[in-house]
Parts: structure tokens; C-alpha cells; sequence
């Protein structure tokens, strides 16, 4: 005789929500540390650089070379399948080098926010697994013509939370406490 009893067990699934990404050659996605810090499965995000606004023109793999002063139109994504989650840049930004821990950067996002609307365009940003953005970049102080971009990125539940920032006309928001997260970087790019 075989008696069954139904039971309900509860559980939960722990996904990553935080990373940090950098490209160490343009279009080729490198991810430092590999994915997002936590755990559960990790998310992978890559960052694709295109000539035009309606991110249809991709650049080729390699040294990117812009006229001065055209735009960049900068696309990142994170492979999940889940979609009450959102991609939110958290700060992208360009260094000299390689390296997404170099010092002197200068920042087009900060804080999930453009720094100068001047210059960068955040055209999505927390409402799905896709985050695109735009931005005339020039060549750092310091003598390298080269430029790389750096992007931090977190994933957020939109069950839970807002997940598109709400920006102001000033430059920086409060930045809440975060665990440390490993920068995307693509690059090198160059002006003629």
C-alpha cells in the first residue's frame, strides 16, 4: 500500500545583482573576475560599441579609431533569462588604460546618472537586460592617445525596487554602500 502526502516546501532562488564590466580589446567581451559577485549562477555582461543611434552598425573587432568629437553609441548586456531583472549602469567611465582600477578616469555616468547631458545621453537604463547610452569622448590628459571605457554595472529586481534612476540637472548623486565589483572594459579607442 503506498500513501502520498502533498507538502509544500518553500524555497528560493539567490541570483548575483551586482558587477562590474570591462572589455579589454574592442568587441571582445572580457569579463574581470568573470560575472556578477555573489551567489547562484553567474550572469555574464558584455559591452558593443556602434557608429549609429539606432545601435544597427556595429564596430569591428579592434582598434576603434572616431573622428573627434562624433559620438560613440555604447550597448551593454547581461546574459539572464529571468526578466524581473534590469540592467542599471552604475558609473561608466574612461581611463587611459586597460586597467578599470586606474586613477585618473573620467566619468560620462556616475552614480546611475550622466555626468554633463552636454556630452553623454543615457538612452535606457533599468528597464531591461539591455543598457545603451551615447557620448562624445576626447583623448584623456597624459600623452596616451588611447582611450578605454570602463562600465560598473548592478542587476536589479524589478518585483522589489525602481529600477530606472531618476536623474537631476546636478551632476552627482549620493552613492548607496555596494560589495566592490569588477569593471567591463572595452577599448582601445583612438581619435583621428
Amino acid at each position: 500500500m503506498l500513501v502520498s502526502f502533498a507538502q509544500i516546501i518553500p524555497f528560493s532562488c539567490a541570483y548575483p545583482l551586482e558587477t562590474n564590466i570591462s572589455l579589454n580589446a574592442a568587441i571582445r567581451p572580457l569579463l574581470n573576475g568573470g560575472g556578477l559577485i555573489g551567489s547562484g549562477n553567474r550572469a555574464t555582461a558584455n559591452m558593443t560599441l556602434f557608429h549609429n543611434s539606432n545601435f544597427s552598425y556595429r564596430y569591428p573587432s579592434g582598434l576603434v579609431t572616431l573622428p573627434m568629437g562624433s559620438p560613440l553609441y555604447v550597448a551593454v548586456f547581461v546574459s539572464e533569462n529571468d526578466p524581473n531583472f534590469a540592467v542599471v549602469l552604475e558609473d561608466c567611465y574612461t581611463t587611459n588604460s586597460s586597467n578599470p582600477e586606474d586613477h585618473m578616469r573620467y566619468y560620462l555616468i556616475h552614480s546611475r546618472c550622466p555626468t554633463d547631458p552636454r556630452y553623454v545621453s543615457v538612452i535606457e537604463n533599468g528597464q531591461s537586460l539591455h543598457a545603451r547610452f551615447s557620448a562624445l569622448l576626447f583623448p584623456l590628459h597624459g600623452g596616451n592617445p588611447y582611450v578605454f571605457l570602463h562600465c560598473t554595472l548592478r542587476l536589479c529586481d524589478k518585483r522589489t525596487q525602481n529600477c530606472v534612476p531618476h536623474c537631476r540637472r546636478r551632476t552627482y548623486r549620493s552613492v548607496e554602500n555596494q560589495d566592490q565589483l569588477h569593471p567591463v572594459t572595452i577599448g582601445p579607442i583612438t581619435f583621428e
